[in-house]
């Protein structure tokens, strides 16, 4: 019979993701990858094919929780343009700095997904299901009053999957936290609000005129 693994999968694949999201996957050696996760070579290859099976594993595992975490804003007791002003500002004081971890999803995306076809469609399809999140609350604030209804709910989704994709990047590269609220408190100058909707957003945060 075989031995029981003495690791746990779960704890190697975040040790990878870490990795991977430092340094990339052309730039982390399987050396780096043994060092990180603490397997011996045979063990890796046991359990995980090799780099590219791990590295996959990985990654789906932090597309997931990027998406996931979008998901909130579809839930909760807060109005829905409350939520997406929530999620601005989460955005900017999460990542301002970097202080952030590196994000392996937005790493892959960026190295990867011209030349992998299967990286490019788990990249295109989290994309679609953030900026559908997104999309979803427009509609919910429309439906509430909060948004004019002429808004256009799919194109407003896309813009704020981009905008908030783009504050992690800046942030990510050093931008800091009062840099990154302010972009997204300007953002929702594009953002045909109605008198319901900004009395709803207050102006704690920012000038929401």
């Amino acid at each position: 019979m075989p031995r029981p693994r003495s690791f746990d999968e779960a704890d190697v694949v975040a040790r990878a993701r870490e990795a991977f999201a430092e340094t990339g996957f052309a730039g982390t050696s399987l050396d780096t990858l043994l060092e990180a996760t603490g397997l011996a070579r045979q063990s890796l290859y046991n359990a995980f094919g090799g780099k590219k099976e791990l590295f996959m594993r990985a990654f789906l595992s932090d597309t997931a929780e990027a998406v996931e975490a979008v998901e909130f804003i579809r839930h909760g007791s807060d109005s829905p343009i409350g939520r997406i002003r929530a999620q601005l500002v989460k955005m900017a004081v999460a990542h301002g700095s970097a202080a952030a971890p590196a994000s392996l999803f937005t790493k892959a995306a960026v190295e990867l997904s011209a030349r992998d076809p299967e990286v490019a469609a788990t990249v295109a399809a989290a994309f679609e299901a953030i900026r559908a999140h997104y999309a979803a609350c427009i509609v919910e604030a429309q439906e509430a009053g909060e948004i004019e209804t002429s808004a256009d709910a799919d194109s407003l989704g896309a813009y704020f999957c981009a905008l908030i994709e783009g504050m992690g990047t800046l942030g990510g590269a050093g931008v800091p936290r009062a840099t990154l609220l302010d972009i997204g408190f300007t953002s929702l100058a594009a953002v045909p609000i109605t008198e319901l909707g900004r009395a709803h957003l207050g102006t704690d945060d920012g000038d929401w005129s």
